[in-house]
């Protein structure tokens, strides 16, 4: 009986082993078919939900491509500059709006100055954040209007880009530098002979309000 015993044990022990190692394989392949599964949903989405704008900044590779789409595509809106001249008179700084870069992109690529540096600060920041893209404000001794640019830095200089003015300042417009400082800026305003316009304050200053 002994002899039988330890002989049943030894016959059915490989058994055993192979049903363990089965169940183990077993549990490894359905946990690999739910991580495919996993990252092919995700890679799904990704390509589903990435917008037009978004595709746009990921084939961009400089400041030049945000630039020459701004020039394409971006028209000066007066009635939307008028707009926003009734905002600020009325509710204040704080209550002015610019277009979000998708919204600008992809529906309604007009807009006053704050629309298109907006879309420039933004895109160039998403491009390469060592632009460090920011707001310049220009003060008009002339009267209002007065003027959003934006400045980023490329190859350890500064530049500007501004392609949101009307017919009238178009003199102002494209990609200018490099500058040392905005003074080299501020000099290329002054040397502008443009009418109804007259550099004041040249200036970093965070753009107040919100996106729409």
């Amino acid at each position: 009986m002994i002899y039988i015993y330890f002989s049943h044990a030894l016959i059915n022990k490989p058994r055993i082993l192979l049903s363990i190692n089965f169940k183990t394989i077993m549990r490894i392949i359905t946990m690999l078919r739910k991580i495919i599964a996993l990252i092919t949903i995700t890679l799904l989405f990704n390509s589903v939900s990435a917008s037009p704008y978004d595709e746009a900044i990921s084939s961009w590779k400089s400041h030049e491509d945000v630039g020459n789409w701004l020039n394409s595509n971006f028209t000066f809106d007066t009635s939307r500059q008028r707009m926003i001249a009734t905002i600020l008179k009325t509710d204040g700084p704080t209550s002015l709006v610019v277009r979000n870069p998708t919204n600008l992109f992809e529906r309604n690529s007009s807009g006053w100055c704050g629309d298109s540096a907006n879309f420039a600060l933004k895109s160039l920041n998403k491009i390469d954040p060592a632009h460090n893209a920011r707001w310049v404000f220009i003060w008009n001794n002339d009267g209002p209007p007065h003027h959003w640019v934006t400045a980023f830095n490329y190859n350890k200089k500064l530049y500007i880009m501004d392609f949101g003015t009307g017919d009238k300042w178009t003199a102002m417009q494209g990609i200018h530098g490099p500058y040392d400082s905005l003074d080299g800026y501020h000099n290329f305003l002054a040397s502008l002979n443009i009418t109804g316009f007259e550099v004041g304050e040249v200036a970093y200053r965070d753009m107040p309000g919100d996106e729409d």
